[in-house]
């Protein structure tokens, strides 16, 4: 480009190179490169003598802790093949593998659907914060898991405690009646004496979802997004922690009153209180939990442990639900909620 702006105004390459913001020395090694047959512009940074088995790394890179945004190891890894290869490459060839993991993860998932409202509530905590007004807003979200309604939050501006959670549950209890089941975190204040003490009354039986695995709890995750998006929008109408509240039921109102694809076009408000709910008698629940209790037993003696452990109480849960049909469990790469590939207990 510069040769050919010369050609035509008969200007000096220096002026050009002036205003085009490059310098001589810049100018002229481009020059020799091209002359050479070569490339204007190499890579950046020191060039890589050793040699490189390509075929190795990848196999390591493949055997790293793939996250969603993170590969754990990777950079020791990188330390270790620094000489044949940049740090750019690696990252590549490390996000490549991280999107692989990814979609197998995806394809392994089992989506379960509720089949009937009232029959499970999921339960969780997050946090919004205002940057701004340097307010975080905690809220307490519950939602039905076949419906997607979402019962009315417990909002304030700390984590509420055991007994808050407890209070709310009965609350709602007393409104809409208690769920079969509930799934709910590892929280201390969701899993705190007062909760469960008001989980046995109202004879509701409690799923904890495994460590570290938020997507087993897929549908109140979703729903603090939603939340989280809906606040997003609307917190500038709020004046104080009473508003903000108030703000908070607002936004579940709204959100049980769109059509979801879900529900086929249907609302949650609906579905929730339209269709067929669970209402089972206290001799109906006791009957349940005593079946799950004696299988979770069963397949813990099985495995050594002389005590349940949550993940055969999950087992034997999800097997009386897909017993009683209902529950329905199907392989999709969108889930909310859903069993990964080591909780599915297939």
């Amino acid at each position: 480009m510069i040769a050919e702006a010369k050609s035509r105004y008969s200007l000096p390459i220096r002026s050009l190179a002036t205003e085009m913001g490059l310098s001589d020395s810049t100018l002229c090694r481009w020059r020799r490169r091209l002359s050479r047959g070569q490339a204007a512009v190499g890579r950046r940074g020191p060039r890589k003598v050793n040699p490189l088995n390509f075929s190795e790394l990848r196999k390591r890179i493949e055997g790293l802790e793939h996250g969603g945004k993170r590969s754990r190891g990777s950079g020791s890894l990188h330390r270790v093949y620094g000489g044949a290869i940049s740090r750019r490459e690696f990252d590549a060839m490390v996000r490549e593998a991280r999107t692989e993991a990814t979609r197998h993860r995806q394809a392994e998932i089992h989506h379960v659907s509720w089949l009937r409202s009232n029959l499970a509530w999921a339960m969780d905590d997050c946090e919004k914060s205002e940057r701004t007004a340097g307010v975080t807003l905690h809220l307490h979200n519950l939602t039905d898991l076949h419906s997607r309604y979402r019962l009315p939050p417990l909002a304030s501006h700390c984590l509420p405690c055991g007994e808050e959670v407890a209070g709310h549950l009965q609350y709602l209890f007393d409104r809409f009646d208690p769920p079969l089941f509930c799934k709910r975190d590892n929280g201390g204040n969701l899993n705190h004496m007062a909760v469960d003490q008001v989980l046995e009354q109202a004879l509701v039986i409690p799923i904890n979802s495994p460590p570290r695995m938020a997507p087993y709890n897929g549908a109140v995750e979703h729903t603090q997004g939603e939340f989280k998006s809906y606040l997003g929008r609307w917190s500038w109408k709020a004046a104080g922690a009473g508003s903000e509240a108030l703000l908070a039921e607002c936004a579940a109102h709204d959100l049980n009153h769109q059509p979801r694809r879900c529900l086929s076009g249907g609302t949650a408000c609906r579905a929730f209180f339209g269709g067929p709910r669970i209402r089972y008698s206290s001799r109906k629940r006791q009957s349940v939990y005593r079946w799950i209790r004696e299988l979770a037993a069963e397949v813990s003696t099985r495995a050594g442990n002389p005590v349940i452990t949550p993940a055969a109480w999950r087992i034997a849960a999800r097997q009386w639900l897909v017993t009683n049909v209902l529950i329905k469990s199907e392989r999709s790469e969108k889930v909310s909620p859903h069993f990964g590939s080591k909780n599915d207990h297939n």
